[in-house]
Formats: C-alpha cells, sequence, structure tokens
C-alpha cells in the first residue's frame, strides 16, 4: 500500500497512548498509518506526495478559525461581555448585589452588561 501523503521529520500529536510520532500517511483524506520516520517513509509510491516537517508540532484535526466581524460588531450590545470585569468573582459579586434574590442567568448577564458599560 503506498500512501498518498506523508508528512515525517515532525512532531506530530497524536491523542493515542504514544502522544507524539515522527510520522504520518495520509489516503484518501484518512490517517492510514503513523510511526517513525522510517517506518512511513517505507509507505512512499511513485504519486506520493512527501512533506518535511522540519521537527516543527503538528496537530491534525479539524480548524475552523473563521470569524464574522460584522456580525460580532452588529451584535456586541446583546453579549455577555467580559471587559472591564477584573474576575469571575468580581462578576459574580456584582450581580449578586443587583440581584439578590434566587438569580437566573438573564440576570446574571444584565448585571455585567450594565457593570460593562459603567466601566
Amino acid at each position: 500500500m503506498s500512501a498518498e501523503l506523508i508528512l515525517h521529520n515532525a512532531k506530530i500529536a497524536t491523542n493515542g497512548v504514544t502522544s507524539f510520532v515522527e510520522a504520518i500517511a495520509i489516503t484518501a483524506g484518512k490517517i492510514v498509518a503513523v510511526g517513525n520516520d522510517d517506518e512511513i517513509v517505507r509507505l512512499r509510491g511513485p504519486q506520493t506526495r512527501v512533506i518535511g516537517g522540519r521537527r516543527r508540532t503538528v496537530i491534525p484535526g479539524l480548524n475552523d478559525s473563521h470569524m464574522h466581524p460584522i456580525r460580532g460588531g452588529l451584535n456586541c450590545s446583546l453579549e455577555l461581555r467580559w471587559d472591564g470585569v477584573p474576575s469571575l468573582a468580581d462578576a459574580l459579586r456584582f450581580s449578586l448585589q443587583l440581584a439578590p434574590a434566587p438569580s437566573t442567568l438573564l440576570t446574571y448577564t444584565l448585571a455585567l452588561k450594565r457593570r460593562c458599560r459603567t466601566a
């Protein structure tokens, strides 16, 4: 079996019993083998793309790092804000001052929003 892609000479996190390996083989978008450089490079075929990792750390997985700055700006006043709140303990103390009766998350959120606006 030859791999479509081999990444070697890296420090690859596995979340397994062996927490890091040197190399990884991928075929059809799936990890098919992990191990040391010698073991994985043997899976190289004529069409295999080989990438040297330069001993860098690699963490395989989904990385959805997109953001929505316009939506964030439009909804800023509706979201829980932590700026101006020095600690969670301070936030809880402040929210209890505003709502000494049994409070809900909504009361807590409104208290923090008032605190942030006055800070």
